[in-house]
């Protein structure tokens, strides 16, 4: 029977880097993916046979995102990152176009996902996150197992103080065993595979009932180029509970008169389960885009629709070294437990794991992630990350 060093579950950008760091020390490891194709959301996509990010990337320019684009470089041996350049984010009204300045006392519901991307400067990138995934997969292709689904957690020692996580059920039927574990995979499933001796049914019923968001890309190729490339939070004058969406024009490449947008609003994990209201969501968006852009609007060759998996949003106690309650060989690494969102949580949660595990140069506490991790509104209504 061989035995992992560890298993870690999940080949999103969290799970990958996780295993990029650890491979440097003990070959012995295993990635499950329960996807054909390993890369989680962060995987590229493909429009007019050019690949893209799967849906809407963005990376502020902040202290805490510059130390997780080190940490980043560090793991692909490669800069990530350019220049760091204003954000500036700009909204269309009746009169035209302006400076996006808040959403006053109108902020959406998914305020917290969407002002991930109101930072007062981004990064520009070398690599694109899509990118990162591929260099991770070529790094550790022979240690990722795709379409493997965790069906169940085997433990010993249920009845103790300290059960140990000992194996995993893959697909229902194989059981892989290692020494550790490291979960990357969405938090509610921890509900269906954790048993009720060590997360009680009060536990789980607040996990399930816990308020999660997805995100709702769309991706669209125009027949003619954009002037605009900045970053747009498009929401028009419909008083609706959909809110707004983010976008942004890519700029034409080698003189092609050819441009590409991608736009994402934000949808709870309940209401996401009714595709009309998907439907809902990306028709406002289509509504937003003709209104501020009239002439890409009608110059819509092709799209490209997609829903993320639970990205925020759970209510998982967890030790201070991430390790899930009464079981310390099982690491909670889901993004969605950071108190940061989209890339940089991910990344963030990625060191704090590493960390803990003793991998990472530097010691990250969970208290000092969410210490420096809330969102303000400055006096002049522009969201800044502090």
């Amino acid at each position: 029977m061989h035995i992992y060093d560890y298993i870690i579950i999940g080949s999103g950008l969290t799970g990958l880097t996780i295993a990029k760091k650890i491979s440097q020390e003990t070959s012995n490891i295993l990635v499950l993916e329960a996807e054909a194709v390993a890369g989680g959301i962060s995987r590229s996509a493909v429009m007019n046979d050019h690949k893209l990010n799967n849906g809407l990337r963005f990376f502020p320019a902040t202290d805490v995102s510059t130390k997780a684009l080190e940490f980043l470089n560090e793991v692909l041996g490669q800069n990530v990152a350019a220049d760091r350049s204003e954000n500036l984010i700009e909204t269309y009204e009746a009169s035209g176009f302006k400076r996006f300045t808040g959403f006053g006392e109108k902020a959406p519901e998914f305020y917290e996902q969407l002002s991930y991307f109101l930072s007062a400067d981004e990064y520009k990138l070398n690599l694109q996150p899509y990118e990162w995934i591929q260099i991770l997969v070529s790094q550790l292709q022979d240690k990722i197992q795709t379409k493997s689904i965790v069906t169940r957690f085997g433990f010993e020692g249920l009845d103790s103080e300290k059960p140990e996580l000992t194996h995993v059920v893959v697909n229902g039927s194989k059981n892989l065993y290692a020494r550790n574990f490291i979960f990357a995979g969405p938090v509610k499933d921890l509900g269906l595979l954790i048993p009720d001796d060590i997360l009680n049914a009060r536990a789980k019923a607040k996990l399930k009932k816990a308020q999660a968001w997805q995100a709702v890309g769309l991706d669209l190729v125009h027949s003619v180029a954009a002037e605009k490339t900045n970053l747009l939070v498009l929401n028009g004058t419909t008083d609706d509970d959909i809110g707004p969406c983010v976008g942004r024009f890519s700029a034409a490449v080698n003189g092609s008169t050819q441009s590409t947008s991608q736009w994402l609003s934000f949808v709870d994990s309940e209401s996401a389960e009714d595709t009309e209201n998907i439907g809902m969501i990306l028709k406002k968006i289509k509504r937003q885009i003709k209104r501020a852009f009239p002439e890409l609007s009608d110059a819509i060759i092709k799209e490209r629709v997609s829903v993320s998996p639970v990205i925020s949003g759970s209510d998982l106690k967890l030790n201070a070294n991430g390790t899930l309650a009464k079981v310390e060989n099982l690491w909670v690494a889901s993004p969605q437990v950071n108190s940061y969102q989209n890339l940089l949580g991910a990344l963030l949660q990625a060191k704090l794991i590493l960390s803990a595990l003793g991998f990472a140069a530097e010691d990250v506490t969970v208290s000092q992630v969410e210490e420096s991790s809330h969102v303000e509104e400055s006096t002049s209504g522009e969201a800044e990350i502090v």
